[in-house]
């Protein structure tokens, strides 16, 4: 029981559920092999809110270094198209899309008033997608984001997101 426990308080927190072994089919690898964490679909990364012009520079230049690029993500805790989009940056589907790509999620709650990154926010969630010197390259939000179908929802980030 403690080691259940214990290897629950231990995981990665974007690991997503492990597989019980009973609902493995039969002849599966079962030990720790079968319940080992799953690698996150994308590296989610922080930026202060405060300075986000700044340290989405410094956030592109370090991911550059590194061979990534940045999508940054404007929602919000309350926004529920904001999940539907988190589910697809969790969707096993995507992982081909999202592979190289770091996301840095912004609280539009914690931003100063004023445009943001150049240009005024009027409805969310909204994703930039940034050049490898921080500036925008790209943006996708309203109905070219259509959170309310995963099919479409992960065809748009296809579309928006080179490899």
């Amino acid at each position: 029981m403690v080691l259940l426990v214990v290897s629950l308080l231990l995981r990665a927190p974007d690991a997503g559920p492990l597989p019980l072994v009973e609902d493995l089919p039969p002849g599966a690898p079962g030990g720790a092999q079968a319940t080992a964490p799953r690698t996150p679909l994308i590296r989610r990364v922080t930026v202060d809110p405060r300075t986000l012009e700044p340290g989405l520079r410094a956030l592109a230049a370090e991911a550059a270094r590194s061979g990534a690029r940045v999508l940054v993500e404007l929602g919000a805790s309350w926004c529920e198209p904001c999940r539907a989009l988190d589910a697809a940056f969790a969707r096993e589907s995507n992982r081909d899309v999202l592979t190289g790509w770091w996301l840095a999620e912004v609280d539009v709650d914690a931003l100063p008033p004023g445009p943001v990154l150049g240009r005024s926010v009027h409805t969310i969630p909204v994703l930039v997608r940034l050049g490898r010197t921080g500036r925008p390259e790209g943006w996708l939000q309203g109905a070219a984001l259509p959170t309310d179908s995963a099919p479409a929802l992960d065809a748009a980030l296809r579309r928006f997101l080179p490899p």
